[in-house]
């Protein structure tokens, strides 16, 4: 029988990590009644990662530098309440830590010869890791500067204030919301900070997307021609 999380797919087991840690957070923030769950999750998902990433040992040494103070400091955010200086560890290595995932992914992509399923899982999870990153950018900002954002009445009554670790969910939905450049309205940077992340990440919203998918179809083509000139 083949199993779920295999060493040969990487990327899908972090796209499918993925997937779960984005559907179980809002289940188990309900479920338990505190926001605290998702500095659980993140921290066993920087876990996961980091198990998936040293399998390949060319990955091992960068991966463990990177991986275990990212690991480290989501476990420390998750055991202790939210503040602008114990979050700064965490978010920093993290970022750093899923900036060199979607480093790696790239490579992988831009690196081949031709189409398989570990790149198309690979530019799902490298899409999902940045808004990952933005998201964890714009919650610790609003840590440091509670005007860094304005809110509208009915999403400002879903925001708790006075329990800063429920923010999870607010701003990993700012962050798809603003790469996608859906916009809704209900929520809107105020900051210079604020604005700048946000202008930041729409543009690499769209880049992604056209440069993802013009290497995959360059991809197509070139293996379709040597198939033919084989022929």
């Amino acid at each position: 029988m083949k199993r779920i999380f295999s060493g040969d797919h990487i990327y899908r087991n972090l796209t499918i990590a993925l997937a779960l840690l984005f559907v179980s957070s809002p289940i188990l923030d309900s479920l338990s009644g505190s926001g605290k769950i998702d500095s659980y999750l993140i921290a066993a998902f920087l876990v996961f990662a980091l198990f998936q990433i040293t399998r390949r040992h060319s990955d091992l040494v960068v991966g463990l530098v990177l991986g275990i103070p990212a690991v480290a400091g989501g476990i420390v955010n998750a055991v202790t309440p939210d503040t602008p200086a114990i979050n700064a560890f965490p978010v920093f290595c993290g970022a750093l830590f899923l900036g060199f995932f979607v480093w790696r992914i790239f490579a992988d992509i831009f690196g081949g010869n031709r189409i398989t399923s570990e790149q198309i899982f690979g530019s799902v999870c490298a899409y999902l890791l940045i808004g990952l990153v933005f998201s964890s950018l714009y919650g610790f900002l609003f840590l440091v500067n509670r005007d860094a954002f304005v809110f509208s009445d009915a999403l400002l009554n879903h925001l708790i204030i006075a329990h800063e670790d429920q923010n999870f969910g607010i701003f990993t939905y700012f962050s798809f919301v603003t790469m996608t450049s859906l916009g809704y309205g209900d929520m809107a940077p105020i900051s210079e900070m604020a604005r700048t992340l946000a202008w930041v990440q729409a543009v690499i919203g769209q880049l992604y997307l056209a440069i993802t998918v013009a290497a995959l179809v360059g991809l197509h083509i070139a293996k379709d021609q040597r198939s033919g000139f084989e022929a």
